[in-house]
């Protein structure tokens, strides 16, 4: 039986367009064979609640010891591995649907991120990532000096 991914031509054109983002912003730029070896991706949300950054991330079927969760001052990286059940041969396989093998995903986050205090929990195939988001500047007002010309002026001519 011939294994048919029908998302294989997404996952390259995503690939394309991160090697198009990365050299357009300035990033590191993983070669195209490391990238290849992460077959599969899965699906996070992002979103902030209680001034905090979440990253949830699904992860079905996936041990807790298969993943790692690294962060750096420019962003967090999730990694993981989804191992194929032992006992089951490929031409065993009528359908196969499931994505198996390694992934890895990067997110930026944004300046003054408190990550010493990053906490992760797994919870029913859910990854969970909160990041204590950066102090927001509180806008101020500022007082503008203004002095007008003619005033200068007048006064080189009065002296």
């Amino acid at each position: 039986m011939r294994k048919v991914d029908p998302f294989e031509e997404l996952r390259e054109m995503q690939l394309d367009m991160d090697r198009i983002f990365d050299r357009f912003l300035g990033r590191d730029i993983t070669s195209s064979a490391e990238r290849r070896e992460y077959t599969w991706m899965p699906r996070v949300e992002n979103f902030t609640k209680d001034n905090n950054l979440v990253f949830r991330c699904e992860l079905p079927g996936i041990d807790p010891k298969d993943l790692e969760v690294t962060v750096t001052d420019r962003g967090l990286t999730i990694k993981g591995e989804r191992k194929t059940e032992k006992g089951t041969k490929d031409e065993d396989y009528l359908y196969r649907e499931i994505a198996y093998g390694s992934f890895e995903r990067h997110f930026e986050l944004p300046e003054g991120v408190k990550t010493d205090q990053m906490k992760a929990k797994f919870t029913n195939g859910i990854l969970e990532v909160t990041v204590p988001a950066p102090a927001v500047a509180k806008a101020r007002k500022i007082e503008i000096e203004a002095k007008a010309e003619e005033e200068k002026d007048i006064k080189k001519i009065a002296a």
